[in-house]
């Protein structure tokens, strides 16, 4: 597998085409930022299920030692300690801290904390947080999750960043009696092996498709063309939109897919000429783009440049700077994400404004994102009858409905978020702009509402909201 690509610091997921991948953007704020890998998805099926018994198998070795240590399994140790209720709560926090120490994700991680400990902490302890870099690797993320799973005062982890990671250490945390919230990592396979203790703390790529349908009909849009990335994200992501488009009377015009290789990374828009110019010959109101950048800056580019003008829709993985290098072409661009600082939401003000007091800088989607899951968690340990973390799972199944800075939480019964929502933004004069989701219309990409150049002449532009 290859190894990370760097890019802009306000992207906590960002576009690097892999294999299965799904990528999110967690910033889109500052233009010219580096751009960070997102999740790829990890199989479900046999190449799944293999993962999952190589992670028992290490981490059974892992225990082993422990209990050669401690004279008991490391599990039996960490609900001991738990019930003592003395020292410090630790939660881990895997991630590729060296790779994207320029993001504000720590920085939202420890806000939350000492705002947890400076009103007493939890059943009179500290929280801390004990981190981790996996450097996006699926065997150093292996070895990570065994070494915390090891460590009897880790009673639950948040992370990893990317799917492909999180996927297979989540059978290590799962064995070894830690709760484990994955505030990032979208593939499906995640949730879906049967644990009890194991959290999706984002939309999967199922609840955005379809909930970005919803969006695209409530702007008005009722001819829609998809193009999609052809891995599994991209399917997903397409798959998912033009199901619920059938469902609420959104016509999909036509569909077509890209290859990672020959739509991204290094290629140019030309990659794209053959569908856009069959494109040109149709009508439809907007395109839903299931890509990744480069290769949806790209795409941007070339459906430009052959008079495509209607509207782009696109998922989180495209709400990264990196789609701002196709200039002009990329005005007037719906992308979805998880949070906005300019979102009208009380606690998203209060959050916005306590963050920037304290740090001097404005917080980026990965700064919201680390903060709600170490309160999601704190929540539940508040909640619950004990710090055992069988007992904070159980509690985080059954959290109400709680409302953080990215919107609300709500687990199901595997897992899931229930009803979370996302913010829309908008291309415009170079920069991400906070978008009501479909309030007032049509957004504009060039001039109309139409495909081709002639066509949009002829009809006038959609009213901007």
């Amino acid at each position: 597998m290859s190894a990370p690509v760097r890019a802009s610091p306000d992207a906590l997921l960002s576009a690097i085409p892999r294999r299965g991948a799904s990528r999110r953007a967690l910033s889109p704020l500052a233009a010219g930022a580096r751009a960070m890998p997102t999740p790829l998805s990890f199989s479900a099926g046999p190449r799944g299920h293999a993962a999952r018994r190589m992670a028992r198998g290490a981490l059974l070795a892992l225990l082993t030692l422990a209990a050669c240590r401690s004279q008991r399994p490391a599990g039996e140790e960490r609900v001991a300690r738990a019930r003592a209720g003395t020292g410090d709560i630790v939660i881990g926090v895997p991630f590729p801290w060296a790779a994207y120490s320029e993001v504000r994700y720590g920085e939202g991680l420890q806000m939350a904390v000492d705002e947890t400990n400076a009103s007493g902490g939890v059943r009179g302890r500290r929280v801390r947080l004990l981190r981790e870099d996996d450097h996006g690797s699926v065997d150093e993320g292996r070895v990570v999750a065994q070494r915390l799973a090891g460590n009897p005062d880790v009673l639950a982890v948040i992370g990893h960043l990317q799917s492909f990671v999180s996927v297979p250490a989540a059978a290590i945390y799962d064995l070894a009696g830690v709760v484990m919230l994955s505030p990032m990592a979208t593939d499906p396979a995640l949730t879906s092996q049967g644990y009890r203790q194991v959290f999706s703390g984002t939309m999967s790529e199922r609840a955005m498709g379809r909930s970005l349908a919803e969006d695209a009909a409530a702007r008005g849009y009722r001819r829609v063309a998809i193009c999609y990335i052809r891995n599994r994200y991209g399917r997903g992501l397409a798959n998912a939109f033009e199901e619920r488009a059938g469902e609420i009377g959104v016509t999909i015009a036509a569909r077509q897919s890209y290859d990672v290789t020959s739509g991204g990374g290094d290629s140019d828009a030309r990659a794209f000429e053959p569908t856009l110019r069959e494109w040109q010959r149709m009508q439809f109101d907007a395109i839903f783009l299931a890509g990744e950048v480069p290769s949806a800056t790209q795409f941007l580019v070339a459906a430009r440049a052959v008079g495509i003008t209607v509207p782009v829709i696109g998922g989180e993985a495209m709400s990264s700077p990196a789609l701002l290098q196709a200039g002009a072409a990329a005005e007037g661009t719906i992308v979805a994400g998880m949070f906005h600082p300019d979102e009208p939401r009380p606690a998203v003000q209060r959050f916005s404004a306590s963050f920037t007091r304290r740090f001097g800088v404005p917080p980026d989607g990965g700064s919201a994102v680390g903060y709600d899951a170490v309160h999601v968690l704190v929540n539940a340990m508040r909640r619950a009858p004990s710090l055992v973390p069988a007992d904070i799972a159980t509690a985080l199944h059954q959290t109400p409905a709680w409302e953080g800075v990215t919107g609300t939480y709500r687990f199901d019964r595997d897992g899931n978020l229930v009803d979370k929502q996302f913010v829309t933004m908008v291309v415009r004069r170079g920069r991400f702009e906070y978008l009501p989701r479909g309030v007032g219309g049509t957004v504009p990409a060039i001039a109309s509402a139409t495909t081709t150049t002639a066509a949009a002449a002829a009809s006038p532009a959609s009213p901007m909201p």
